[in-house]
């Protein structure tokens, strides 16, 4: 339950009554001794809650009068209170004790101490607010506020326990914010939702020793205590600063007047561009929001510009030059003065000079710019040519160059130092120009140009034609001396391969020119001439004859006094030369062809030893050499004699042809014989030796009809025996192979001795 200590409170603050502040004082010292004073001072207390309960502010109640505690000093009751009957049973709580009307500054200050009742069971809020409408009162009801919008702070701002003080504690507010000096009040206001005897917040609250501090300006400065001077036409600033004001200060000009063209910003700049020349006096001035001022008085001055005019250098002229119109100035609508300067004119005749030049600025100021004009001599230009005597041949360079300047212009479209071809005899003139004064000059050379001679080119061939490889000789003509290229020299032969112009250098001996001829020295081919001959790969056996032919040409003379066309017999190798004319132009050529002659073969035929019985077995031929050869001759058949022909001697024909088609033969002869008696009583028939000749090994072959003695032997032309065989009683076909291969190569004998019979053979090895 709520404890109620009004009663007691309101019989405790008559008490006190008489004890006002006076209030015709800018600051207020309230120790609420006795409220009953409080409205004589200018305080107003106003209930504005919802609803009106049966307390408002009243003198607070002691603990030694059943109060809830005591003052914070003074008397035990000192303090003013408020509770939760501002209300009825339950409401909001709006209760206003409104200082007295006071001007209002930043800088002000408020204290107070407050506190409430011990035990916090139920919370309480107290705001402190200010109202910036002079007198006004009005607070509205509930929780309007009227004209006190400005929150200046607000003890247990969300109303929740264990916040406000349960003990006497000071606060602290420092008014800001106003933008001046300015007629209000500042508010105590006991503000409780929910409050009342039976509500769920609101019990006892106590302010006391109130102590409002109005700001008391300091001392102003504005500082620097002086500016600095400035320049018509340039732009300019200057800060000013200040010490003693509180919060923004605003600055401005409160006496006199600054120059054209400069403004000072509520920030303390002066800036701008002045327009005009002076000394300037003003006073600046600094107030801040709490309405404090102070100022100090200044002197400006504005100078002319800084000399703006300007004379740039004139170019280089020459003491040969027209007279110059001077331009350098600047800006644009000065004069120029000095020696030899008329009318904006400078005569270079005099040389180099001081001139002046002058001018009225916008702000009547005068600015002058000095400066020389720098006059050169001109240079002493010289021409010259790289050509002897200043004489050249027609169609030869000559290159002209200047001396005595920097750089050269010729007439003519000549480059100084770059070789050019002259036509004819010319006057050229250079202008030489020295780089550093740009002063010019000219100078004049005649180059001479001599004629050159007429030359002729001739030979010695009818209209310079030739067979090629032929020799020309070559001649000129209408000149002193020639020279040939090609390694031609002048009248002296030389052979010509192709058709070819030839260039002739004559030169004339006086004057040292030359000219060209030019002559072609024609060539007719030479005919493709070939050697030919009417044996096969050219190629023929000795002693066989050949006709040669030469092609290609018109007619032929062939060398080792071959006619062409004509067979002739050829015994050995050799070459042929044929050289073919053509009749249309005469040239010849040669051509070689070798005939290739092979020799006969060596073929050799030996002699038939001993007889052949004409009444013997045909007889196979052999023995000639090399083998392969052919046999021919009287009773000769594929290569075997018939001895039947009859006695006699007959001659026999070996023949041989070699690889290369070339043949060769040799002769024997063969003696057949009667033998009449022998054949008669002769039991030994058809006696054979082959082959025979042979590589050692033979077959001997022959008939005995009556058994007999028969003896086969086989000796050298020495008689020596080498093989021999005894039958003693033999009939019949004898047959034996015999090897000799072992013996030397030659003829060997053999001789088979029967019953009356008696048979000799040669046998060949080979």
């Amino acid at each position: 339950m709520k404890t109620n200590y009004t009663l007691k409170s309101l019989v405790v603050a008559t008490f006190f009554a008489g004890l006002a502040l006076n209030v015709n004082a800018q600051a207020v010292s309230e120790s609420f001794n006795d409220i009953t004073t409080l409205a004589g001072s200018g305080w107003v207390m106003t209930n504005a809650s919802v609803a009106v309960g049966t307390t408002n502010w009243f003198q607070g109640t002691s603990v030694a009068g059943g109060g809830p505690f005591d003052s914070y000093n003074g008397a035990a009751n000192a303090y003013i209170g408020a509770n939760y009957n501002n209300t009825g049973n339950t409401g909001t709580i709006s209760n206003w004790l409104m200082m007295p009307n006071r001007t209002l500054r930043n800088g002000d200050v408020i204290t107070f101490y407050t506190r409430k009742v011990s035990p916090d069971n139920y919370a309480d809020r107290l705001e402190v607010r200010m109202s910036t409408n002079g007198a006004s009162t009005s607070v509205g009801t509930g929780t309007a506020v009227g004209d006190y919008t400005t929150l200046l702070l607000s003890v247990n701002p969300t109303l929740v326990l264990g916040v406000y003080p349960v003990n006497w504690t000071l606060y602290t507010i420092t008014i800001s914010g106003l933008p001046a000096p300015t007629s209000g009040r500042v508010a105590f206001r006991y503000f409780v939702t929910g409050g009342g005897y039976l509500g769920t917040a609101s019990d006892y609250i106590g302010i006391d020793q109130v102590d409002y501090t109005p700001y008391v300006c300091p001392t102003v400065n504005v500082t620097p205590s002086s500016v600095t001077g400035g320049t018509a036409g340039t732009a300019y600033s200057s800060t000013l600063s200040q010490t003693g004001a509180l919060g923004a200060p605003s600055f401005a000009v409160t006496a006199g007047a600054l120059p054209p063209g400069l403004t000072l910003s509520a920030s303390g700049t002066i800036s701008g561009t002045p327009t005009a020349t002076g000394t300037f006096n003003f006073t600046a001035s600094v107030s801040d929001a709490s309405g404090c001022v102070g100022s100090t008085a200044y002197s400006l001055t504005i100078v002319c510009p800084i000399n703006g005019a300007a004379l740039t250098t004139p170019p280089a002229l020459c003491t040969n030059g027209t007279p110059y119109t001077l331009v350098e100035g600047s800006p644009a609508g000065g004069t120029y003065s000095g020696t030899n300067v008329s009318g904006g004119m400078f005569d270079p005749s005099s040389g180099s000079q001081s001139i002046t030049y002058t001018l009225i600025d916008p702000y009547g100021c005068t600015q002058t710019a000095n400066g020389i004009v720098t006059v050169n001599i001109p240079p002493a230009v010289g021409a010259s040519s790289d050509a002897a005597a200043n004489t050249i041949c027609n169609g030869a360079s000559v290159t002209l160059t200047g001396s005595g300047a920097d750089t050269y212009v010729w007439d003519n479209s000549v480059t100084d130092g770059v070789a050019f071809m002259p036509t004819d005899t010319t006057v050229y003139t250079v202008t030489g120009t020295a780089t550093s004064t740009g002063c010019s000059s000219t100078e004049t050379i005649t180059v001479n140009v001599n004629g050159l001679p007429t030359v002729t080119a001739s030979s010695n061939a009818p209209a310079n034609t030739v067979c090629e490889g032929s020799l020309v000789t070559l001649t000129g003509g209408g000149a002193d001396t020639y020279t040939w290229d090609n390694s031609v020299m002048d009248g002296v032969a030389f052979s010509v391969a192709d058709t070819t112009m030839y260039m002739v250098m004559g030169t004339t001996t006086a004057t040292g020119c030359s000219n060209m001829a030019m002559i072609t020295v024609y060539t007719n081919p030479l005919p493709a001439v070939t050697a030919t001959s009417d044996a096969p790969l050219n190629t023929v056996c000795a002693g066989s004859s050949v006709t040669l032919n030469g092609v290609g040409a018109d007619n032929y003379a062939w060398d080792n006094s071959v006619v062409d066309g004509v067979a002739f017999t050829v015994s050995a190798t050799a070459d042929y030369i044929v050289t073919g004319t053509s009749i249309a132009t005469g040239c010849s050529a040669n051509d070689t062809i070798t005939i290739t002659v092979n020799p006969l073969p060596a073929v050799d035929f030996p002699a038939f030893a001993g007889l052949v019985c004409d009444y013997s077995p045909v007889l196979t031929l052999s023995g000639g050499s090399p083998a392969g050869g052919t046999f021919s001759g009287t009773s000769v058949t594929a290569g075997s004699f018939d001895p039947t022909i009859g006695a006699g001697m007959y001659l026999i024909t070996y023949s041989y042809t070699d690889a290369n088609g070339c043949a060769n033969s040799d002769t024997s002869s063969i003696t057949v014989d009667v033998c009449t008696g022998i054949a008669a009583n002769s039991n030994v028939e058809n006696v054979m030796v082959y082959p025979n000749p042979s590589n050692g090994a033979f077959t001997v072959e022959f008939n005995q009809a009556v058994a007999g003695k028969v003896s086969v032997k086989i000796t050298d032309l020495q008689g020596k025996l080498i093989a021999d065989e005894e039958l003693s009683n033999f009939a019949g076909n004898y047959k034996n192979n015999f090897d000799l291969s072992s013996f030397n190569k030659g003829m060997y004998l053999l001789e088979v001795t029967g019953n009356n019979t008696h048979f000799v053979s040669k046998v060949i090895l080979k």
